[in-house]
């Protein structure tokens, strides 16, 4: 088996599992589109690599900080309660998640960059994140539980009739989101913009994955919600906080087809990228795993000993017509082969199909 035993697995199915993802992590024109800011919506099926790019940009970078937090047991139905009752049924979730994104831009200025000076903003930040949340880094599952916040900086207290207030309710009356949470989300924007730039960081970047967490069915409630998502990060990111704050949401090509709104071509259109695989990008990845695993030089020709399958196809070309690894979950049957292989070596079956691993070491 040579070479092949080497390997021992290409990685896990699940990027989410996979600790080494990053050292194998394939550079594509995805990755510049994303950091760029070019586009704020990412689109793929399920394994197409959305979670693997959220864990690259994950990674502290010098001039900017990112987080991708996770909507893994996200109480959608306490955010279901806090709605815009006098917005319509498409926009009615876009001021709750805006405010979600302005305390997380805060917070993860706070959490990642520590600055010498204590400033007015840092102060502000701080005082709001611990008087609502005990601490500066709340999870994205507590940021829309307070029934009431305080507000006791000036520079987050809003204004009801000219005159501000110290504590503002989350809910409305009628049972929806107060009106009064989209002043304190443009002053919680603003004073995370201000945080950059003491800091020295040119983008907050927030990375909006798992989507799909939970999600026993696709009801219209769960389709107005991330609607909601949707318009609030393009509110973000044509609005002037958008040079600074870039958060990013990624999301399965079947949802995205399910969501119905007015300007969904124009997102698709302009500022989308679509997770797609062709047998070249494939064999691009292949080769860095196999790089990674072997060493500098190796490739796929390593362990392809390059005989011809029945109908005269290469193997490679065999491998993705055949869907062993552009399967309905993307690159999911290509990490088991080498295991598979080694398991017919040990048992002393023959390998009548591939016979990878007999390439020239």
């Amino acid at each position: 088996m040579g070479q092949l035993l080497q390997i021992g697995t290409f990685g896990d199915v699940a990027a989410e599992d996979d600790d080494a993802v990053l050292s194998y992590f394939l550079k594509t024109a995805a990755v510049d589109r994303i950091a760029s800011g070019s586009c704020y919506a990412v689109i793929g099926r399920k394994g197409s690599g959305k979670t693997a790019l959220t864990k690259y940009f994950s990674q502290a970078k010098r001039d900017y900080v990112s987080s991708s937090p996770t909507l893994r047991d996200y109480p959608w139905n306490l955010h279901a309660t806090r709605r815009n009752l006098g917005a319509s049924d498409i926009e009615s979730y876009v001021s709750s998640w805006r405010y979600l994104i302005a305390v997380k831009a805060n917070s993860i200025i706070l959490e990642q960059k520590g600055m010498r000076l204590m400033t007015d903003a840092q102060r502000a930040a701080r005082d709001f994140l611990n008087d609502n949340y005990g601490g500066i880094t709340p999870s994205l599952a507590q940021i829309l539980q307070p029934a009431k916040l305080k507000v006791t900086k000036r520079i987050f207290s809003p204004s009801i009739m000219g005159n501000s207030v110290g504590s503002i309710e989350m809910g409305s009356g009628e049972g929806g989101i107060s009106q009064e949470v989209d002043a304190l989300t443009h002053s919680l924007l603003s004073n995370a913009v201000v945080l950059a730039g003491q800091a020295g960081v040119q983008h907050i970047a927030l990375h909006f994955d798992e989507l799909d967490q939970g999600l026993a069915k696709f009801d219209n409630k769960r389709k107005e919600m991330l609607i909601g998502l949707v318009l609030a990060i393009r509110s973000i990111r044509s609005g002037r906080e958008g040079n600074t704050i870039f958060p990013v949401f990624y999301i399965r090509t079947d949802l995205w087809d399910e969501l119905n709104f007015s300007d969904k071509n124009k997102i698709s259109q302009s500022s989308a990228v679509f997770l797609e695989w062709d047998s070249a990008s494939l064999l691009d990845m292949t080769n860095e795993r196999i790089r990674v695993k072997l060493g500098d030089g190796k490739s796929w020709n390593s362990i392809d000993d390059q005989k011809l399958m029945r109908g005269a196809q290469s193997k490679w070309n065999h491998i993705v017509s055949s869907g062993l690894i552009e399967t309905d979950e993307s690159l999911l049957g290509f990490p088991l082969m080498p295991g598979r292989a080694m398991d017919r070596d040990a048992h002393g079956y023959q390998d009548r199909g591939f016979g990878l691993g007999q390439g020239s070491a």
